[in-house]
């Protein structure tokens, strides 16, 4: 997998992760309905595969020290450790409720959508949304969805590994697979040639003052509403998987 690390990216990405997201209540019904249709239009699950093998990576770290703490406080003999049966039924048992917590307060992006709505309303105005959705709709709108789908899930990946947060860790290798899998096809999807005729629209909208805002202010801004939930469940993990094992 090859992420574009340029130093300008890794810059607008550090701006807004620090942004703060507030609410916007009195949303007009036809602009919010409006605001649904352009959220509509984003796949993130390349995202969320990420986020996904990061929060794995994360569940089993937990697992491991609990009951590897549980193993010194009854005092089990050094065979207890990852390589025996019994610990790794045990591992198991706990990870199940684990992921399925991971699946409801992530991977479903129920808690997402509401500030994505929140977030598209502050920032555009209905004939704003209205320009957009015309737009994001054409072929080379679709495209371009893509192309910020893509940037939010490269942003997400550059997140974690400048950090120092992905491991390799055993266990996590079918979700490491996913999630190269989805962003090398979404990398490939997403590609097409500035020169072609047939996108002089979607250079139009790119270089244009409303596209520039889309894709700046409220894609990044997605990202650090993306990256500091991750940073959010991952704090959780061990609590739950403590709750869990009583």
């Amino acid at each position: 997998m090859i992420v574009d690390t340029r130093q300008v990216a890794a810059a607008l990405l550090a701006l807004a992760i620090a942004l703060p997201v507030a609410a916007n209540p009195e949303t007009p019904t036809g602009k919010s309905d409006q605001i649904a249709e352009l959220i509509d239009l984003h796949d993130l699950k390349t995202s969320v595969s990420i986020g996904n093998y990061y929060l794995k990576q994360e569940s089993l770290l937990a697992i491991r020290v609990l009951l590897a703490r549980l193993g010194r406080e009854q005092n089990l003999r050094p065979e207890w450790n990852p390589a025996n049966p019994q610990w790794r039924r045990a591992e198991g048992r706990l990870l199940g409720p684990v992921t399925a917590a991971i699946a409801q307060e992530w991977a479903s992006l129920d808690w997402l959508r509401p500030q994505w709505h929140d977030l598209d309303s502050r920032e555009f105005s209905a004939e704003e949304i209205d320009v957009l959705l015309l737009h994001l709709r054409s072929d080379v709108g679709r495209k371009q969805v893509k192309i910020m789908d893509h940037t939010v899930s490269t942003h997400v990946m550059m997140a974690l590994s400048f950090s120092g947060k992905l491991k390799d860790v055993a266990g996590a290798e079918a979700d490491r697979a996913r999630m190269q899998d989805l962003w090398n096809a979404e990398d490939a999807e997403m590609r097409f040639s500035i020169e072609d005729a047939t996108n002089v629209e979607g250079q139009r909208f790119a270089l244009s003052p409303l596209g520039k805002k889309y894709f700046v202010t409220a894609i990044l801004k997605l990202t650090g509403i993306v990256n500091r939930r991750i940073d959010e469940v991952a704090g959780m993990l061990p609590k739950q998987v403590d709750a869990y094992a009583d």
